[in-house]
């Protein structure tokens, strides 16, 4: 099984980019990096961060070579591009898709392709999307129910990218399915 977790970086950062880009962010992004570190107690795990520094990059990334091969910052919406594409890849292979993301991210990635997504996803994944209550209102669940997928929403309220009751809901999910291959 696969996981792909997507996520932006924290405001709050450790003062050495010399170390993986999910150790780079601190703050509420160690709710991401719990999350990764879960999953991948069951599954292969791929943690993606947006940025309007950098782009995307992925969890295992040295920050410092995140870095040297960008010309930063990139912007919103070359990071935005960046994002949709890689969405729509992991969309396609992904058992597990994670997706928590602030409103105008959500929006300018997800908002923009998610019926391409949903069209891409497997049948019988697990999505897990926690956004705003306007953001989620804004795409069709019904696609990925069609499909037999497992759907988790979380509407987020302040800065807290995933809610404790969500969190163990997936966890007790991707453990049931782990335990059935």
């Amino acid at each position: 099984m696969q996981a792909h977790i997507f996520a932006e970086g924290s405001t709050t950062t450790a003062d050495s980019r010399d170390q993986p880009v999910k150790e780079y962010y601190k703050g509420l992004f160690s709710i991401i990096l719990g999350l990764d570190n879960d999953l991948s107690e069951v599954t292969e795990t791929h943690l993606h961060v947006l940025s309007e520094d950098y782009g995307i990059a992925e969890g295992d990334e040295r920050m410092s070579a995140v870095y040297e091969k960008e010309q930063v910052p990139v912007g919103k919406d070359a990071m935005a591009d960046r994002a949709k594409s890689t969405l729509l890849s992991a969309a396609a292979e992904a058992d597990i898709m994670v997706i928590l993301l602030s409103t105008d991210v959500f929006e300018s990635t997800v908002g923009d392709v998610w019926d391409e997504l949903a069209e891409t996803a497997k049948s019988e994944s697990v999505w897990c999307i926690g956004a705003a209550r306007s953001s989620l209102k804004g795409i069709e669940l019904g696609q990925l129910e069609s499909k037999g997928c497992a759907i988790l929403t979380y509407r987020r309220v302040g800065v807290a990218p995933l809610g404790s009751d969500t969190r163990e809901e997936l966890l007790g999910i991707v453990r049931q399915r782990a335990s059935q291959k």
